[in-house]
């Protein structure tokens, strides 16, 4: 059949590729134009040394041509080559806007994030500059044609291909294998920045901790747990408040010697300040369960986590009532076996106009207050911080420093604005906090305590960095260093022994979230063979009573 003129235009407008060219054409662009972090850091590894820079450039060519080449065969080559134009812009839009990197657990927070978190990053910049540098590149991968092989040649076709990417990332790396292993070795922030390598990477090392770990049954832990002498001999019982913080950073902090005053409620309280604190992550997903883990940072892991009670359980177990109710994006499993609940918007509407302030908290801590008759721990996972809607978190009419960022797209403001609006989100979580402490001193059921411990901190624009997840090996101060406050009621600390002078001193010294399962259970007088007490910061402050 003879073809007709707008058949013959229409083959004329859809150039035909060979299978290799569309593949170069593809690596060339996300090499060049989705990796420019990338190409930052890795021109700062082999700063003043332009050979090196070329050669470990091809090699990261021959890495996306591999990765190509190897994911694509045949006519899976254009789906495949669309993904990873997607997965590399939206990785790279949000390393150049935020300084974010992407590895396991950032994966994870994508996975387990809320669709309340979730829309204040996908804002209407993202959609713009993801769809230019992601969906209409991706689109047009389909345009062309692509000449196909007969089925046999695929049987050679593919390993060669493979094969020759291949090479060419072995031979440029053993040119000056040396100097290229150092790099990937002592600079782990080049290749963490590389897309789609990284991403993919991370989605790998995630399935992988998923699929190994399954739902493991978590095996008992302090099965000896139970109340010490004090907590025994307490006239009343005793109301334990903890708040797990979020994104609060101690540089931040009024407490710790903050130029701004973001903590005046607690200046006027006799509070105890722990100005020396170290997260175990700088995320919600990590840090959170690590707290309330016996284990330390360093034998953390997400599979050690849930194959092991935790500090709940352990409450649960030594006779307390034990609730959480969380203002923010679950309990990451730390509650499985007691439960957990979301704050109730109908019950403080004038607070949860869209989202819930902290402040919705504070009619569940009087109520509970006036109600308990059981000792109680309740845990209160705050949306403190959390960015990048600051805003959010307090009342327009409450905002003290101005002018502050009143959107989540950073762009748009100065980071003057922007540390404005964080600075006033911590000032609201200070006066939930003071009115916390005024309602539990004016408790007179009860025997009432409170702790505060934020999970991770915030980069606020410093060395150009945004938010926070920051990978560990990287992460800045501003992310793993957080406040922690302590307080107890005058009753509390006649009941439990406690010499107050001695905890303000002991304050003094680092600490970390390593700290917070043993100090709780020192704190409320559970006894027990699981807490240490070298991390219990109350042990050496009991007043010891002569017999």
């Amino acid at each position: 059949m003879t073809d007709t003129p707008r058949t013959q235009r229409a083959r004329l407008a859809r150039p035909l590729l060979s299978h290799l060219t569309l593949n170069l054409i593809v690596a060339a662009y996300i090499v060049a134009a989705l990796n420019l972090g990338f190409w930052g850091r890795m021109v700062a590894a082999f700063h003043g040394k332009p050979v090196q820079i070329g050669i470990f450039g091809l090699a990261i060519f021959g890495l996306t041509l591999f990765t190509l080449e190897l994911l694509g065969p045949g006519r899976l080559q254009r789906p495949v080559a669309a993904l990873l134009i997607l997965m590399a812009s939206g990785a790279s839009y949000y390393e150049r806007t935020f300084g974010v990197l992407i590895d396991r657990e950032m994966i994870r927070n994508v996975f387990e994030t809320t669709v309340t978190e979730s829309r204040h990053l996908v804002t209407l910049s993202a959609v713009f500059r993801i769809g230019l540098t992601g969906v209409l590149p991706a689109a047009l991968v389909f345009w062309p044609r692509v000449r196909r092989v007969r089925r046999w040649h695929h049987v050679w076709r593919w390993p060669v291909g493979v094969g020759l990417s291949l090479a060419v990332i072995v031979g440029g790396l053993f040119t000056d294998y040396k100097a290229f292993s150092a790099v990937l070795r002592e600079r782990k922030e080049v290749m963490a920045s590389y897309q789609p390598g990284a991403t993919i990477a991370a989605l790998v090392k995630f399935g992988k901790e998923q699929f190994a770990g399954g739902d493991p049954v978590a095996r008992p832990i302090a099965p000896d747990a139970a109340p010490g002498p004090h907590l025994a001999a307490a006239a009343k019982p005793v109301l334990l408040v903890l708040f797990a913080g979020e994104t609060a950073r101690a540089q931040n902090f009024g407490l710790n010697g903050y130029g701004r005053d973001t903590t005046p409620g607690l200046a006027q309280r006799e509070v105890i300040n722990f100005p020396d604190v170290s997260s175990c992550g700088t995320s919600t997903a990590v840090s959170l369960p690590c707290m309330f883990s016996p284990l330390a940072q360093a034998d953390y892991s997400r599979t050690e986590f849930l194959s092991r009670e935790n500090l709940l359980d352990v409450l649960a177990r030594a006779g307390f009532d034990v609730k959480w109710v969380d203002n923010n994006t679950g309990d990451q499993r730390i509650a499985d076996r007691i439960g957990w609940e979301r704050v109730d918007p109908e019950q403080t509407p004038a607070v949860c106009v869209g989202e819930c302030t902290d402040e919705a908290f504070l009619p569940l801590i009087e109520r509970t207050a006036a109600t308990m008759t059981r000792n109680t721990v309740l845990v209160l996972h705050m949306i403190g911080n959390h960015g990048p809607a600051y805003y959010l978190r307090y009342p327009e009419e409450r905002a003290v420093f101005t002018p502050d960022c009143r959107t989540a797209e950073f762009a748009e403001c100065e980071v003057e604005s922007i540390v404005n609006a964080y600075d006033n989100a911590m000032l609201e979580t200070d006066r939930v906090l003071s009115a916390t402490i005024d309602m539990l001193a004016a408790a007179d059921r009860v025997l009432p305590a409170m702790l505060f411990l934020s999970d991770h901190g915030e980069s606020l624009g410093e060395n150009g960095l945004f938010l926070h997840a920051a990978p560990m090996f990287m992460a800045p101060e501003v992310q793993t260093k957080v406040p922690m406050v302590m307080w107890m009621g005058e009753g509390f600390r006649d009941a439990m022994k406690f010499d107050e002078g001695c905890l303000r001193d002991a304050a003094r010294a680092p600490a970390s979230h390593d700290n917070l399962f043993h100090t709780v259970l020192g704190l409320v007088d559970v006894a027990t063979e699981a807490r240490d007490g070298a991390l219990d910061l109350t042990a050496a402050c009991r007043i010891r009573i002569a017999s």
